[in-house]
């Protein structure tokens, strides 16, 4: 378990900032500034992801472990989004889906570009 604590972390801390009450946070007037804040979120849950596993097998990604970094980047996303939508202070939106599944392939295209550029 403790080979993944950084992901176990980020997802801990991604979680507490979904359910808490934002009404009390002051308003931005930058455009879509929550989605952009859901695509920053999963571009780290998913490299933060990787990081853990590529440590863990001594740098040696596969195909195997980036999808399994990209489903449950996604998963944990839309898990969220439905919990969200239970809650009476929150709101689930597709939207959020399509910014976080954003931030999965940003971060899964990111982990791998520096892993090549790493390894060259």
């Amino acid at each position: 378990m403790t080979k993944y604590l950084p992901s176990i972390l980020l997802c801990t801390l991604v979680l507490m900032l979904s359910v808490i009450n934002t009404g009390v946070l002051p308003k931005t007037d930058i455009p879509s500034a929550d989605k952009i804040v859901h695509t920053i979120m999963y571009v780290g849950i998913t490299m933060v992801v990787m990081l853990d596993q590529s440590a863990y097998l001594k740098n040696k990604i596969t195909k195997r472990q980036l999808l399994f970094a990209m489903v449950f980047a996604f998963c944990y996303g839309t898990t969220i989004e439905g919990i969200q939508t239970l809650l009476p202070w929150r709101s689930g939106s597709i939207y959020d889906i399509v910014a976080n599944t954003l931030g999965v392939v940003i971060g899964i295209g990111l982990f791998s570009l520096i892993n090549k550029l790493k390894h060259k």
